[in-house]
């Protein structure tokens, strides 16, 4: 089965008031890439019942290998520009760190109309690590020279990236400094934790000041915006950013990035359709219908809403019938 967006027949009428108390007309808000989470079905969902909340997202990482080369890899699937059309803008990830098979791979991208492609300095997974990928790249200079002269050099793509501080602390990133000013990347998001942080303690504000400060080039924020307060904190803290990436916050509450820009939903009436939608598209990006699947992605996103609508998830977490889960998890007042 090809993916293919299903939509309720009826689009649910909602509220939306404008306001510009918080956001600018120069921010730009941007979906954050999550494996397997932030993919084409959540993308075809959002972009339907929350369009223009997010000004573009990031796609989650295409990993280079020998079958990157191919441009019918099941690798491009979820950037297919044709699946993709009508929807929020994409710039596509990579994750690598061989800059041969990373240039295959984005004239790939440039071949099907992509601008520009990210390259992924920033994902803390320690198998991707320990393979010199991800933010494992953020000790190997001469790799990174080497992907941005072969990338640059050998297509017309703009090149961003996205970064921690360092693996055990913020010298790999002060180290790269020099290396990332000498070239002309379209921006630099940074996620101010490290490689060992994981996702886990405090974001280092103090040590992202320093490097968005350094640093010549547009700085985008990434890191624990789960509320408007969190983004007016940033915001006043650092009224230089213009440019704001969000994750986990839009998982945990979906209409976080319209609170943030001012629009206003009927959540009580929105919720369940964010729900059904989204597990209708993830059913239509199947090759064949598995409930199992099914009900592990839908508790995967219930763990995150659970969070951001304060509600006990134990008792859907340990249902076995997807139309149990599916009924008990329409009654969850928010």
């Amino acid at each position: 089965m090809g993916i293919q967006a299903i939509i309720p027949k009826q689009k649910t009428q909602e509220t939306i008031v404008f306001h510009t108390s918080l956001f600018s007309s120069e921010d730009k808000l941007i979906l954050a890439p999550m494996q397997n989470l932030t993919s084409l079905f959540f993308r075809k969902t959002f972009s339907y019942l929350f369009p223009q909340n997010f000004d573009y997202a990031v796609s989650p990482f295409i990993s280079v290998s020998s079958n990157a080369q191919n441009p019918n890899s099941i690798q491009y699937k979820d950037i297919s520009p044709t699946q993709n059309k009508n929807l929020m803008p994409l710039v596509p990830q990579i994750l690598g760190n061989n800059a041969e098979e990373i240039v295959e791979c984005a004239k790939i991208l440039q071949s099907f109309g992509y601008r520009e492609v990210n390259l992924n300095m920033g994902c803390p997974k320690k198998d991707i690590v320990s393979r010199g990928r991800g933010s494992g790249l953020l000790k190997d200079k001469d790799a990174v020279k080497r992907i941005f002269d072969a990338v640059l050099s050998n297509t017309t793509l703009q090149l961003s990236i996205k970064v921690r501080l360092g693996i055990k602390d913020s010298s790999e990133l002060e180290t790269l400094l020099p290396i990332l000013n000498d070239y002309p990347l379209k921006s630099v998001t940074i996620h101010p934790r490290t490689q060992q942080q994981q996702y886990l303690g405090k974001v280092n504000l103090s040590d992202f000041d320093f490097f968005a400060t350094k640093l010549k080039h547009t700085i985008i924020y990434n890191g624990d915006i789960f509320s408007t307060n969190d983004f007016k904190r940033l915001k006043t803290q650092f009224p230089f950013i213009k440019h704001w990436m969000i994750g986990r916050g839009v998982l945990q509450n979906p209409f976080l990035a319209a609170e943030i820009r001012g629009i206003s939903y009927d959540k009580k009436q929105l919720l369940p359709v964010y729900i059904d939608l989204l597990q209708e598209n993830f059913i239509a990006s199947l090759y064949r219908y598995n409930e199992t699947t099914i009900l592990n992605k839908m508790k995967e996103f219930t763990k995150y809403l659970s969070i951001g609508f304060s509600f006990d998830a134990t008792e859907l977490l340990r249902m076995v019938s997807l139309d149990e889960f599916n009924k008990a998890l329409h009654k969850i007042s928010v």
